[in-house]
């Protein structure tokens, strides 16, 4: 079974109660938080995965999110009654790497969580450890580092591990469900493309237009690929 630990944040105290049943049920570390002074607490003494409500007292969800972006790098999974679209992209672009609606069902939270976390993990030995140069951009995976004309650029997991993905296969052509089932290693919801789209905009504000560096582009209808001429590396 699991040991991560696994921090809720949410003032719910029935639904703190009723994740935590679940959690420990599935041997994971519980600890909870109703506000973003408690939840920075958590995060200091070394956290896997975060659940996080939108609605709290003071800092909301999507606030205390922004916040511990500067200091953690843990998945971070929105679990909020607000249902809008637009709620859900604010929380992918604030720097959640996933967004699940309430009331959410037991076994699909559970896979999402494994999920997220076996992505946070994965990078951990062979080729997918060597740094890769394409140009001006550089990524290191070890460190999970990257950066343009040695300008370090601010990625949130989820963006470096799509980069990591094009810069592994330059030039190769990969659908929103492949990059979904590549990234987030579940194809359960492959068909969440709001979450790429999201994503891969990110990524390209964050990369700029540098000329001696590779730019993602969209091919209509397909998907997106890492343009770069001078592609040498291996396809997965």
């Amino acid at each position: 079974m699991s040991n991560e630990k696994i921090l809720v944040v949410d003032d719910d105290r029935d639904i703190v109660d009723i994740l935590r049943i679940y959690l420990e049920n599935e041997g994971y570390q519980f600890f909870s938080a109703s506000n973003y002074e408690e939840a920075l607490r958590y995060t200091k003494t070394g956290i896997d995965l975060i659940i996080l409500d939108v609605l709290l007292p003071g800092k909301d969800g999507f606030d205390i999110c922004l916040e511990l972006r500067k200091s953690i790098t843990a998945p971070i999974l929105f679990l909020s009654c607000k249902n809008d679209e637009m709620d859900k992209i604010i929380g992918l672009s604030v720097g959640g790497d996933d967004y699940i609606e309430k009331p959410f069902l037991p076994g699909e939270l559970m896979a999402r969580i494994r999920s997220n976390i076996r992505r946070s993990t994965s990078y951990s030995a062979g080729k997918q450890n060597s740094a890769i140069s394409l140009g001006a951009l550089r990524l290191d995976p070890v460190n999970r580092e990257a950066a343009i004309q040695a300008r370090p650029i601010q990625l949130l997991p989820k963006e470096f591990d799509i980069l990591h993905l094009f810069c592994r296969n330059p030039n190769r052509l990969f659908t929103k469900e492949e990059i979904f089932e590549f990234v987030w290693k579940d194809r359960s919801f492959e068909t969440d493309v709001n979450t790429i789209m999201v994503h891969i905009s990110n990524l390209r504000k964050k990369m700029g237009s540098n000329p001696s560096s590779p730019q993602i582009i969209t091919i209509k209808g397909l998907g997106y690929k890492l343009v770069w001429r001078e592609a040498s590396k291996a396809s997965l």
